[in-house]
Formats: C-alpha cells, sequence, structure tokens
C-alpha cells in the first residue's frame, strides 16, 4: 500500500506555500541512472558505473527548479535505498516531494551507455517498477487544481495504476490551466510497441502542448515529421527536437515557426531534451502566463533549444540541467551574431 514519503532529514524541505500553490506540477517517473564509461556503446563492457537520478519527468522538474520556477514532483518510489536518494536529490534541488509516495515496488535502474559523440543507449532494469504504483488516490486533486501547469510523460503510462494516475491529473489540469506532455516512447517497458503507440498517441490528445524528437515520432509510427501533424483533438501547439538541428514548432490555427540551436562542444545528450522540455515550460509560465500563441512558441522554443544545448556540454541528466543566466547568456549571444 502507498504512503507518503516524507523529505528525508538533512535535507532542504519545501515551504507550506510551495506545495499549496505550486505554478507547475510534474507527474511521472523518476529513476536511478547508472551510466557507464564514456565511449563505450557496450554496456556489458564497462567496469565502472556512475550513479545518478534520471528519469524524463522528474530531470524536467529539477530543471524547472533550476531555471527559477516552483514546481512539485508526483509520483512513486521503492521503498529502498534507490528510492531514498531520488527524494533526497530532488529535495535538495528545491522541487515539492510531498506528492511522492513509497511503494513496495522496487525503484527502476536505467543502464545507459555513453558512446562517442554523446550518442547513448538506455538498458532499464526492473521497468515497469514503482512509479506505475502511483494511482489516483495518490493525488492531491487540490494541488493539481491549483497549479498553471501540469506536465506528464509517457513512461508511466506503460502500465495501470500509474497510467490511470497520469491521466487523471491531465484531465484535472486540462480544467485550470496548461497541460504538458512528452511521449517519451519506450518500447521495451510496454507490452508491445502497437500497444504503447496506442497509449501514448491517445494520451497527446490529453495535451495542450506536446514535445516529440525525430526518434520519438518514428518510434510512434509517425511517418510525417511536420509537427502540425500533432494538432490532433484538444492539442494546441506542438514541438518537434532534432537535436543539433533546433526544433520546429506549430500552433493551432496555423503559426508555425523552427528555432537553431547554438553549437557547444557535446560531451553527453542525456537529458538534453528534457532540460529543452523544461526551459519551455518555465518560459512559457512564467513570462507568457501560460500562453500558447505563435508569439510566445517563438520566443520560449529559441530559450529552450539553448537549455537543452548547454545540457549536452556536461555529463549526466541531471548535472547538464543549466540555470536561469546560463540560457540567457547563450541567447543573447546567438541574438548578437
Amino acid at each position: 500500500m502507498a504512503r507518503r514519503f516524507l523529505p528525508v532529514a538533512g535535507q532542504p524541505c519545501p515551504n507550506e506555500s510551495a506545495r499549496v500553490m505550486s505554478r507547475i506540477v510534474c507527474v511521472g517517473e523518476t529513476f536511478v541512472d547508472l551510466l557507464g564509461e564514456p565511449d563505450l556503446s557496450d554496456i556489458g563492457a564497462s567496469e565502472l558505473f556512475r550513479r545518478t537520478a534520471g528519469g524524463a519527468v522528474s530531470n524536467v522538474a529539477i530543471g524547472i527548479a533550476r531555471l527559477g520556477g516552483s514546481v512539485s514532483f508526483v509520483g512513486a518510489v521503492g521503498r529502498d535505498p534507490f528510492g531514498k536518494f531520488l527524494v533526497r536529490t530532488l529535495a535538495h534541488e528545491n522541487v515539492d516531494v510531498d506528492g511522492v509516495r513509497a511503494v513496495d515496488t522496487p525503484t527502476s535502474l536505467i543502464f545507459v551507455t555513453r558512446g562517442r559523440e554523446g550518442a547513448r543507449e538506455f538498458y532499464p532494469v526492473g521497468c515497469p517498477g514503482a512509479d506505475v504504483r502511483l494511482s489516483p488516490d495518490d493525488l492531491d486533486v487540490a494541488t493539481l487544481r491549483k497549479a498553471k501547469c501540469i506536465h506528464f510523460g509517457g513512461v508511466t503510462l506503460a502500465a495501470r495504476p500509474g497510467r490511470d494516475a497520469c491521466l487523471a491529473a491531465a484531465a484535472i489540469g486540462r480544467e485550470h490551466g496548461l497541460v504538458t506532455f512528452d511521449p517519451n516512447p519506450r518500447p521495451a517497458i510496454f507490452a508491445s510497441a502497437a500497444q504503447m503507440r496506442a497509449i501514448l498517441m491517445e494520451a497527446c490528445e490529453a495535451a495542450h502542448l506536446i514535445k516529440c524528437s525525430d526518434e520519438d515520432l518514428e518510434a510512434l509510427g509517425v511517418a510525417d515529421h511536420d509537427p502540425a501533424r500533432l494538432l490532433l483533438g484538444g492539442v494546441k501547439a506542438a514541438v518537434l527536437t532534432m537535436g543539433a538541428g533546433g526544433c520546429r514548432w506549430a500552433v493551432a490555427g496555423g503559426g508555425a515557426g523552427e528555432a537553431s540551436s547554438p553549437r557547444v562542444n557535446v560531451v553527453d545528450t542525456t537529458g538534453a531534451g528534457d532540460a529543452f522540455m523544461a526551459a519551455l515550460i518555465w518560459r512559457l509560465c512564467d513570462h507568457h502566463k501560460c500562453d500558447i500563441g505563435a508569439d510566445a512558441m517563438a520566443e520560449a522554443a529559441q530559450w529552450a533549444t539553448a537549455a537543452g544545448a548547454l545540457a549536452c556540454t556536461r555529463i549526466g541528466a541531471i548535472d547538464g540541467l543549466p540555470r536561469a543566466g546560463e540560457v540567457e547568456a547563450m541567447t543573447e549571444a546567438a541574438r548578437a551574431r
């Protein structure tokens, strides 16, 4: 049975107003990443592994906090040392963890290869794991109703009750604020690729804004890499990230554009998409009052590409997440060119 996971002693505890009035709430997974030795594409050849916090949704939460946003993470972790490590990490990064639940299912581990030029692959162990044990009954409805934005991802949709919890949170968000979604398709954790595609494509329509990468669209079976093709149902804006190629975006009503990516020395691409998502959400919420029209998307997308590029200059998903000053400096330098 799930229970509330209290902040660990010795770590910062978010204040009461942050818990009640969180501007952004991220609902989904948090994992432990075990990074293999650099420049090894074969994870079995690595003799050493570096433990780091990971999981796309919790990465986005930390990314928002580093940029200066008020953010909560809602999810489930194992009642084990890895789960405690993840909660400590989130709290240390000034993310409200009052919505985290501890469950008897073990925390999932993700082995990550780091090939040349930042290339990486993921090998999950114990997935789906603790994250999918989050239940709709675990959700603090009052907090979700007060959120300016609710963000969720595709990994926790791999099984119930996690899928039901994420979609319930999104439904509340659609009534009261902005809902964003990153499908982040991972076929290895779903029963089949066909099931994954059906679930994730349906989940897209629960959001106002969707972010996908080129690789995501291929995994979802979407042949046309035009973000406008994702404007289905209630979706009002879609962004397609293209790595060093920057991003393309489209909004309902016909607006579209693109943002170029600053050139950087790529060390590790792990977490670049999460840094992009965090910056996009934060910029739209804090600087554009959750507007996702063409003008707001154009400015926020440029900010997000700078954040994603900065994330590639450091090793690890968390260490790579930038601060607001770093992103501002990079965007100003790009405008000066």
